[in-house]
């Protein structure tokens, strides 16, 4: 599809709330603001697995897609409309037809906190969302049935911002210093970095922060706690002169976000993840050969937004993607390393098999197929 008509396309279908029958010519497309908090009632895993063979023998009926019926899918961002990678992914793949040509119908919707992307997920309502690696691990160790099936961010997007000025410019200035830290909780990368320099909490000022980046601008901390992708932007529009401080650049093993799925679905319907990854991967490489035209898409969905931002968020989120045998795949080392952290720092309770939590297989079956 041309980039003109694709982008024009998104932005009238993103002004309809509602469902409509669509030609097999243009992608579906419909976007729902979640505010309500849901309690649903589980659904046995057999009914679950009766449901999903259903589906799966739907689709092989109609031919996977084409001029048959499209199989209706759910995408839930884990937060609201943004250039993050993995969101901007998805948006492309809608408004370029990828995922119709994968026989889809993709209803994109977006986390209005709380967690709820993760509970609808659980309970079946979604089929795919966006998770950190070190949520995920978490999440199966505390036995929640979720799996992450593809890997963007090859570094952690949590890092730390100091004034230039200030003369804190590595982990081994921040003693005694006030450092932040956000929602109530000091992150492993925190307690990871400080390490790097012989440090502990022990030896800096502990203040916990909000995720209002003003505190920071009008001198109330030293050290502040940032998505790497997102605040260094927005204090530097503020006129504010910054030192970044990325804890993978001092050799603490992160990692980015992930798109999740239900274990079930992995199991059973292999297919199913292989084409919506296909599609999101081709929007992931797209939107990286076509960042303005990428961030144009965005803006359809996150209304009102700076496109200098989102576009800063963008070509942050594809540098730290970048892989060169291809976006989404990640190695055994690479999930033992964080997990390793996590343990040591107390986010996991014992170890675990931190590679089970991780199902590559479709992705790696994409690229051997070759990604188009």
């Amino acid at each position: 599809m041309h980039v003109a008509s694709a982008v024009g396309a998104q932005r009238r279908r993103a002004t309809v709330g509602t469902r409509r029958a669509a030609p097999a010519a243009a992608s579906r497309m419909r976007v729902t603001d979640h505010r309500d908090r849901f309690i649903m009632p589980r659904v046995s895993i057999g009914a679950t697995a009766a449901l999903a063979a259903l589906a799966l023998l739907a689709t092989a009926c109609n031919g996977g897609g084409g001029e048959g019926e499209l199989r209706e899918v759910t995408f839930m961002a884990g937060f609201r409309p943004q250039a993050n990678l993995p969101f901007v992914a998805v948006y492309v793949a809608d408004a370029n037809g990828y995922f119709e040509e994968e026989g889809l119908d993709v209803t994109i919707r977006h986390s209005a906190g709380a967690d709820e992307h993760i509970k609808l997920l659980l309970e079946g309502e979604v089929a795919f969302t966006t998770g950190t690696a070190a949520q995920s691990l978490r999440q199966y160790a505390e036995g929640l049935p979720l799996r992450a099936v593809a890997l963007f961010g090859q570094r952690g997007d949590q890092g730390f911002v100091t004034r230039a000025g200030s003369g804190i410019r590595s982990p081994a200035d921040f003693r005694d210093r006030s450092v932040g830290f956000k929602a109530g909780v000091v992150p492993a990368e925190l307690h990871a970095l400080l390490a790097t320099a012989g440090l502990s909490v022990d030896d800096v000022n502990l203040q916990a922060v909000g995720f209002d980046p003003r505190v920071f601008i009008e001198g109330q901390v030293d050290v502040y706690p940032v998505f790497l992708n997102n605040e260094p932007d927005t204090i530097r529009r503020a006129g504010v002169e910054i030192n970044v401080i990325d804890p993978h650049e001092y050799g603490v093993p992160t990692l980015g976000v992930v798109y999740l799925a239900r274990e079930e679905t992995v199991a059973d319907d292999p297919d199913l993840v292989e084409r919506f990854l296909r599609a999101a991967l081709r929007g992931a490489a797209w939107g990286r050969d076509h960042v303005e035209e990428a961030v144009e898409i965005t803006l359809t969905f996150a209304d009102g937004a700076s496109a200098d931002h989102q576009r800063f968020l963008l070509e942050t989120d594809l540098a730290s993607a970048h892989r060169d045998d291809g976006m989404g795949r990640s190695t055994p080392d690479q999930w033992e390393a964080l997990a390793g952290v996590l343990l040591r720092h107390g986010v996991l309770e014992s170890p675990l098999d931190a590679t089970a939590a991780f199902h590559g297989g479709a992705v790696e079956r994409i690229y051997a197929d070759g990604l188009e």
